[in-house]
């Protein structure tokens, strides 16, 4: 989940009956105390599968659920760290620069790591250099900089009754500009996980997370325009959990999470700051050994501290398929429609959040989200990953946004050590006015976006890779001061001990 939350090309009002609405809100409410009960009596079939029968590992092979949901998906112009990362391989943990908003779950490092009793430790750094010839990301005045970057972390395993585990994360990064301090942040991410996997196929995952975190420049979720001003900065706290289910055949996944936003500055707090509940149902049924199909129904709901005005629900429910044709091509889709509510939202405030007047409390969207694999050779792998979802913003004079676009990954073994990447993005972002319609009025919106990020990767040893990347990205917007285009150069390393 994330600061704007998607949007679209608004079509004619789709009335979402009340007993659905009621009840889709009402899923997320109490998700969580659902899987806390499920919880509970996973526990005690566990206890008394293992009074008749000795564990076993759960069954193999079953092909993963697909990321059915538009409520959690993350744009890489959203969030950079999605390709300007200290990230080495796809083998390798998510370590270093981290993505910055909150939701799911802290990945599981492997390895053997430091043993200390029945505790596994994996400690990790990451240091890059970069310079930037637009900081700011503005289309006048730029200014370069220097930027150093560190990012450490560790993570706790403790394993207890036979393979269910808990996991302790935490990971900072620390980003010091040479000439604009006002860039400076200090993101932190401490999360504790329960992870418990039954005999059957049934695993259940909780987790809960505090983060302090910033809009970075340029994202989507970035509203400073300024020179001078301090980036927007945040912490979020929450809950995510999930339920899932693999039988031979079939698949069921419960998803749910809850945050809440809090901005500490530049006068944020009083129109972003908001409660966020999400949740999700997956469905999947395999096909053939090699494919399955997959339904979703999901719904995001935006509580307002004061901004009551954009108080609204995002329903998502779309249906698709996963399929792996050998080692050569494999992959995901899902193709929906999403519809977003503002009946319950107050339009008459007093200054400064009355700056909305939607001439409709109902939007529609076309929806769809795809990862499509191809590996030519045992070392190149092409991933094709397109998009179009609805999100939230809190642009002045917008009420939602549509994000449409497509990215390509390739990645290259040079070596058995070296491996070289290539990122390829193209994207448009289409506001939503507040008074109604996308083309006409001076508050209408539309971006074009796009970027390019070349790089390699060289494990020296086992337990420390370098890396040295390219990154340019460009904006061009209808509303000029959000035009901008950046050229990036980094020089990485990362360690796992």
């Amino acid at each position: 989940m994330r600061d704007k939350n998607y949007r679209g090309l608004p079509t004619a009002p789709v009335q979402t009956p009340d007993f659905l609405r009621s009840s889709l809100i009402r899923f997320v409410q109490i998700g969580a105390c659902a899987i806390g009960v499920l919880a509970v009596l996973a526990t005690a079939e566990m206890t008394l599968a293992q009074q008749s029968a000795p564990p076993s590992a759960p069954p193999q092979g079953q092909a993963p659920l697909a990321n059915a949901s538009g409520n959690t998906f993350i744009s890489q112009f959203a969030n950079p760290a999605l390709r300007g990362s200290l990230y080495l391989t796809p083998q390798w943990p998510m370590t270093g620069y981290y993505p910055l908003f909150p939701g799911g779950f802290a990945p599981v490092i492997p390895g053997d790591g430091i043993l200390v009793g029945p505790l596994r430790l994996h400690p990790h750094m990451g240091v890059a250099q970069m310079y930037t010839d637009n900081v700011f990301r503005t289309n006048s005045n730029r200014t370069s900089d220097f930027l150093t970057t560190l990012s450490p972390g560790i993570q706790a395993q403790l394993p207890f009754a036979g393979f269910h585990s808990f996991l302790l994360d935490y990971r900072t990064n620390i980003q010091t500009y040479s000439r604009t301090s006002s860039n400076d942040v200090q993101d932190q991410t401490a999360s504790g996980t329960f992870k418990f996997d039954f005999p059957g196929g049934l695993k259940i995952d909780l987790a809960g997370e505090h983060k302090l975190g910033h809009d970075p420049r340029g994202s989507a979720v970035d509203n400073v325009i300024k020179q001078g001003l301090t980036v927007n900065k945040w912490t979020a706290n929450g809950f995510t959990g999930q339920v899932q289910y693999a039988g031979a055949q079939s698949s069921v996944s419960l998803n749910v999470q809850s945050f809440h936003w809090n901005y500490l500055n530049n006068n944020q707090g009083s129109s972003r700051d908001r409660l966020m509940n999400q949740a999700g149902l997956t469905l999947s049924r395999n096909v053939t050994g090699k494919s399955s199909l997959v339904a979703y129904v999901g719904a995001l709901q935006s509580i307002y501290d004061q901004n009551k005005n954009l108080d609204n629900v995002i329903y998502t429910i779309s249906g698709g398929g996963t399929w792996n044709v050998g080692d050569v091509t494999s992959g995901d889709i899902q193709i929906g429609y999403q519809n977003v509510q503002f009946t319950l939202a107050n339009v008459n405030q007093p200054p400064p959040l009355d700056q909305f007047s939607r001439d409709k409390d109902s939007y529609s969207n076309f929806y769809f989200m795809g990862h499509l694999n191809w590996q030519p050779t045992p070392l190149l792998r092409i991933t094709l990953q397109p998009y179009r979802a609805i999100q939230q913003t809190v642009t002045t004079g917008s009420l939602f946004f549509t994000v449409t676009g497509v990215n390509l990954t390739a990645r290259h073994d040079l070596t058995d050590r070296t491996t070289l990447n290539l990122n390829l993005g193209v994207e448009q972002d289409e506001f939503q006015s507040s008074s109604g319609g996308t083309t006409s009025g001076s508050n209408n919106r539309s971006d074009n976006l796009k970027n390019i990020a070349v790089g390699v990767n060289y494990q020296a040893v086992k337990w420390i890779g370098l890396g040295a990347q390219y990154i340019f990205e460009d904006r061009h917007s209808t509303q000029t001061q959000f035009t901008f285009h950046a050229n990036t150069f980094m020089l990485s390393a990362q360690t796992l001990f």
